[in-house]
């Protein structure tokens, strides 16, 4: 089992710094907060004086070094205040790695820098020594501990790129007793359906990755013969003021010698990271030197081994004098070869820009569904923060980004110790950021789920919205989807005006609210994705709207604590495999034909995503719908915000004009905190 966060990213060490405009911090920030990243999401300073004073956080890592000055130290009098070393039970969970102790700083740190809630308390729980590999049976038992240790909050920023039950279940189970776990996407973007445990766990907080800020963010948007490539700027690289066209010459390992004979003039380079020859170093400044001295326009250099990485024109073995003159950015192995075989007819399109509303190209993707995964973005990528004997390092990775949203959880738990674990999950994702994509429109939720972290709102909000994403099923048997949107205050004022805005604004999507809902009808014709914003006491949230066109359409009603489960499909089929899921993590599987249903008991009550594998001959087709599970075939404590009655309920409601929402709320766990 590889950790997300270890195996790629805490290769940098330089802050990228651009000539442009400085983000301004208000003249209250006293300390220096994690400099660029906890600022810009908004969290300093924070109102109110919050700083996650009284939560208490998990963090299953690789220990944390309570030496460093600002982690205050071990036990009562120290932030970190207990935890256990499941490596070595015998010694304290002391990071010697470097990993645990960079994710506990952003959430906590409080002296050199300051986290984002650099009050709370912190449990360290050592589940790997060397960062290399961890077992599941140590990240299950450690998430048992910390429910036992009383934690408010786990953060666990290491996984595998596959599902493993048995972490997912201890999640399940954390969640269920009223510990909220915010857990990392992972770092195997940019491919789609690379979350694997436990960030596809529906129970848990997942987060991926954007870039930082606008000092310390260069994106490149690279495309070659009109098809979108992975391409990372260099730490140092040349910033081009106008996008680059032009033709690419493949120049091997970009040596002086390699270039003879080759014209690059105004050319886009490509070569191929380190050399053939033993002992010879060929740095990326040397490559980048002699791509500009050629009269090449830019170089893509592309790894000599699988996998992305982050290269630096400017280190300790730069050459003296040394100015990158040339844009240079670095490129996978895989999309490096292709672009080999595409030559001498690959035209390139090359353009940098300064965003960090950006997913980062590591950051795992989905779709893990039937549920939207990442559920939010944040800050991931040359985040500063703490790091052994003392310092401080610039790192990136999702692992980073999970705990920036950790600290804002402990932020919010501080300001409304009564809010529900969903409530929580909608107030961070609804007052999100939009996350922009290379296109320049906002990201694919699969992608960036609702957005990127926005502390201050989050903190200013006095609505809750459920749910924060929507999902619209469109067959030929349902050419409209309705789906009610559920509002309540924090403050339990009464509910004032609220604006609705829809995009795109074509007609294809109707709204009318009525008390406390807002019922959203989704047309056939809406072919895109789309978003509804909800604007209250000038705060804005949005809840993006993922559509599903299908051929195949799900039936499900409610009969003695179970589901009646049947398919239909246009053509002749065979069989289908449908799986009811719900965001307490409970699963339930089965499979019909067309002469035979099925009937499937379930134990939780609430929202389960409906979805079918129809296999018509060779072919298998995917159909997708919701119900709302209000009778089950056993009583039992229902932790799930039953918020939505769901299209069966809901259209009878509105027909008869009494539209009613039931909803159960279960309150975090109260405890009183004992060091």
């Amino acid at each position: 089992m590889q950790p997300y966060f270890l195996a790629s990213i805490a290769l940098i060490t330089m802050m990228l710094v651009f000539a442009i405009t400085q983000l301004e911090v208000t003249e209250t920030h006293l300390m220096p907060y994690l400099e660029k990243s906890v600022p810009y999401i908004g969290a300093v300073p924070t109102t109110e004086g919050l700083d996650g004073n009284g939560i208490l956080v998990a963090v299953i890592d690789t220990g944390i070094d309570y030496t460093h000055p600002d982690m205050l130290g071990f036990g009562q009098n120290g932030k970190v205040v207990g935890g256990f070393n499941f490596i070595n039970p015998n010694q304290l969970p002391i990071d010697t790695n470097g990993h645990g102790t960079q994710v506990a700083g952003i959430i906590a740190a409080d002296g050199g820098t300051n986290g984002v809630a650099p009050a709370v308390r912190l449990l360290s729980y050592k589940v790997s020594e060397d960062g290399e590999g961890v077992r599941s049976e140590l990240i299950v038992s450690s998430i048992q501990r910390a429910i036992e240790d009383g934690a408010d909050i786990i953060n666990i920023s290491l996984g595998v790129n596959k599902t493993n039950d048995a972490i997912d279940g201890a999640i399940a189970e954390a969640v269920e007793r009223g510990v909220i776990v915010v857990v990392a996407a992972g770092n195997d973007g940019a491919q789609q359906s690379s979350i694997g445990s436990p960030g596809r766990s529906p129970p848990a907080i997942t987060v991926g990755a954007t870039y930082n800020n606008l000092t310390s963010s260069s994106v490149a948007i690279l495309n070659i013969n009109d098809v979108p490539y992975v391409a990372i700027p260099m730490v140092g690289s040349a910033v081009p003021p106008d996008p680059i066209e032009s033709r690419i010459v493949y120049a091997g390992y970009a040596r002086e010698s390699d270039f003879n004979g080759l014209d690059v003039t105004d050319a886009v380079v490509l070569a191929e990271r380190g050399s053939d020859k033993p002992g010879e170093l060929l740095y990326f400044s040397i490559k980048e030197k002699n791509a500009a001295d050629a009269g090449a326009a830019a170089i893509i250099i592309f790894n000599n081994k699988e996998g992305m990485y982050y290269g630096e024109l400017i280190h300790n073995y730069t050459e003296p004098g040394y100015t990158p003159r040339i844009p240079a950015v670095s490129m996978s192995n895989k999309d490096g070869l292709k672009i080999i075989n595409l030559l001498p007819d690959a035209e390139a399109h090359l353009m940098f820009l300064h965003d960090p509303d950006h997913v980062a190209p590591f950051s795992s993707r989905g779709p893990t569904l039937p549920f939207i995964k990442p559920d939010m973005m944040a800050p991931g990528v040359h985040i500063n923060t703490t790091t052994l004997s003392g310092g401080y390092q610039a790192v990136s990775g999702t692992s980073y980004a999970t705990p920036h949203v950790t600290g804002a959880v402990a932020l919010l738990l501080q300001q409304h110790p009564s809010l529900t674990i969903e409530e929580i999950r909608s107030i961070l994702t609804s007052t999100s950021s939009s996350v922009i994509g290379q296109e320049g429109s906002w990201e694919d939720p699969h992608n960036a789920g609702s957005g990127r972290l926005d502390v201050q709102a989050a903190l200013a909000t006095d609505l809750v919205v459920y749910p924060s994403i929507l999902s619209a099923s469109i067959t030929p048997l349902q050419r409209t989807d309705t789906i009610p949107v559920h509002l309540r205050t924090i403050s339990g004022d009464t509910l004032e005006r609220v604006s609705i805005h829809v995009e795109p604004d074509n007609g294809y999507i109707t709204h009318e609210i009525t008390n406390d809902t807002v019922i959203i009808t989704v047309d056939e014709r809406l072919q895109a994705d789309a978003r509804l914003t909800l604007t209250y006491n000038n705060i804005s949230h949005v809840i993006p709207i993922k559509v599903h066109h299908s051929n195949g359409t799900i039936h499900a009603t409610q009969e003695n604590g179970g589901l009646n489960m049947e398919v239909s499909y246009p053509e002749k089929w065979d069989f289908a495999k449908i799986t009811l899921s719900s965001r307490s993590g409970e699963t339930y599987e089965t499979s019909v034909t067309p002469s035979r249903g099925s009937f499937v008991k379930v134990f939780d009550s609430g929202i389960y995503n409906m979805q079918a594998e129809i296999s018509v001959g060779t072919q298998s087709y995917t159909a997708y719908d919701s119900i709302l599970v209000d009778a089950v075939s056993e009583n039992k404590t229902i932790w799930y915000d039953i918020i939505i009655p769901w299209r069966q309920v809901i259209i009878i409601a509105v027909l008869s004009g009494i539209l009613g929402v039931f909803v159960v709320f279960v309150p975090r766990r109260s405890r009183v905190f004992n060091v």
